[in-house]
Order: structure tokens, then C-alpha cells, then sequence
């Protein structure tokens, strides 16, 4: 075989295609009649294709948005609030993929299912909890809750003990899964203006105290800090408001709720939260 033949041989072999090569003979130079080379074996044409494709996907967690309206997504453009950005951020990841849940379902994506209950206090969503899990049998719960407690003049002390029922009770319903709670934005002004700021810090406060009683008796539980967001009366050119109203986040507000949930999502992966 010449030099040239040779090589367009080895190529087309690792490349996966069977050509005609013609063979020259020792004695008299010229052709002989084309010999099918074979193709090397690779990876694909070795492995089983559903064996391959298993062994890539990821596992899909069933993932429940639990809370009021801004789980609802209200304030932001299109009701995809936090779980349209947190939804593309998880899609990028490829060791895990997320299935939102729930009995509603609000925004543009076609995974827009929820449990956020506008106007809900802790206490509400707590009596509405049992049959929420038990339809929707979800791996990991986003808890955003008690801003309407507060709203209304609630005791941040007396909202932070529900909310420790609740995800109590949530442990009990589903021993396995996780929980993950974020606490209210710190610059949440209140429908009215009322500065309920001091009321939100003491139940942030509190929350984080949850964390550390549930992951004592070994829970999947995380209490995340929620971003400060530049409310609409405090933004100027240079800090575009990120608040929609007193209460709600815009599109760039939900956008830095959704990157907090997202960073507890991955330390839950990597914590081994997740399972395989």
C-alpha cells in the first residue's frame, strides 16, 4: 500500500466507514482489485444506545414551590417570578434536572406548576400542607412564607414557631426530602409603608434557629438568606428599583431570589441531599 492509500485508509476507518482501498501488488506495481477495509470499532457501535443515554440522564427531583404570591410569582412580568430564572439556571447543570410541582400553575414556561397561595399566612399553608404533599409526593420544598404574617402586624417570634411546625410537619409527611427555606428580603418596605423591617430581621432571626434544631436531628433542611432588594422609592439611575411594589419582587429582584435558591440547590447536590 502506497503512502497515500495508507492514510485515507486509517481516516476513513476511525471515522467509522467502511471504503475500498486499492492494494498494490509487490511484483508488478499495479492495482489489485479494491478489498473492503473495516472500520475501527468506536464507542457508539459498541455500546448499547439506551445503555448510553441512561447512564447520562439525570435525575429529576420533583421540586414544590410552597408559599404566598411571591411563590405565585406576582410583581414580575409574567408570573414566572423565582422559579423562571432558577428553572434555567438548573437546566444548565447536567447532574440533576427539577420537575416544579403543585395544584397551580402560573407563568410563560410549560414547567410553571406551584404551591403559592397569595395572601396565605404560615398558618393557612400549614393547614392546606397535608394533602399539597401527599398529591404531589415531592423530593425538595421551596419555602418562602410569613410576609403576610408580618405584613399584618403579626409577632415575628409567633410566625417563626408556625413556621417550624410547618416544615415539622412536613419532615413527618416525607422523612427524606428536602427542605429549603429562604427568609424575607431584609428591605421589604410593606404594603403600606409601615417599615416592617425591624419585624423581618427578628423572623430571620428565628428561621435560621430552625436550621439548626432540624439539621441537629439529622434533616435536610437549609435556611437561605434572601437578597437585599432596592425597593422602588430608593432607586435612582444608577439603582434600578428591584422591588415592584412594598411587598413583591420585580423581573431583577426574583432574578437574585432565584440565584439564592439556586446556590442552595447546588450545596444540597453536593451535600449528597439529593441521592443518586
Amino acid at each position: 500500500m502506497n503512502r497515500r492509500s495508507a492514510v485515507f485508509a486509517g481516516v476513513a476507518g476511525l471515522a467509522g466507514i467502511a471504503v475500498a482501498v486499492p492494494l498494490l501488488t509487490p511484483s508488478s506495481g499495479k492495482a489489485a482489485p479494491a478489498a473492503m477495509v473495516p472500520p475501527f470499532p468506536t464507542a457508539s457501535s459498541e455500546a448499547s444506545p439506551g445503555a448510553s443515554s441512561a447512564a447520562r440522564a439525570p435525575r429529576t427531583l420533583r421540586v414544590m414551590p410552597l408559599g404566598a404570591s411571591t411563590t405565585a410569582g406576582v410583581g414580575s412580568s409574567d408570573f414566572g417570578g423565582y422559579r423562571l430564572p432558577l428553572g434555567r439556571l438548573v437546566a444548565a447543570r447536567p447532574e440533576y434536572a427539577i420537575d416544579f410541582v403543585g395544584s397551580r400553575a402560573q407563568g410563560p414556561m410549560e414547567d410553571n406548576q406551584h404551591e403559592g397561595h397569595p395572601g396565605y399566612t404560615v398558618g393557612r399553608i400549614r393547614a392546606g400542607v397535608d394533602r399539597w404533599i401527599e398529591a404531589a409526593n415531592p423530593d425538595v420544598v421551596l419555602l418562602h412564607i410569613g410576609l403576610n404574617n408580618l405584613n399584618r402586624g403579626g409577632d415575628p417570634d409567633q410566625a417563626a414557631d408556625e413556621a417550624g411546625e410547618l416544615v415539622d410537619r412536613i419532615f413527618t409527611l416525607r422523612p427524606g426530602i428536602t427542605v429549603i427555606m429562604q427568609g424575607l428580603v431584609p428591605s421589604t418596605p410593606g404594603s403600606k409603608d409601615q417599615d416592617i423591617s425591624g419585624a423581618i430581621a427578628e423572623y430571620n432571626r428565628n428561621l435560621k434557629r430552625i436550621e439548626t434544631r432540624e439539621q441537629g436531628a439529622g434533616r435536610h433542611f437549609r435556611f437561605v438568606k434572601a437578597p437585599w432588594l432596592t425597593p422602588a422609592d430608593r432607586a435612582d439611575a444608577t439603582t434600578p428599583a428591584e422591588l415592584a411594589d412594598g411587598l413583591h419582587p420585580n423581573d431583577t429582584g426574583y432574578a437574585k431570589v432565584a440565584d439564592a435558591f439556586f446556590e442552595a440547590m447546588e450545596r444540597a447536590h453536593s451535600d449528597g441531599w439529593f441521592g443518586k
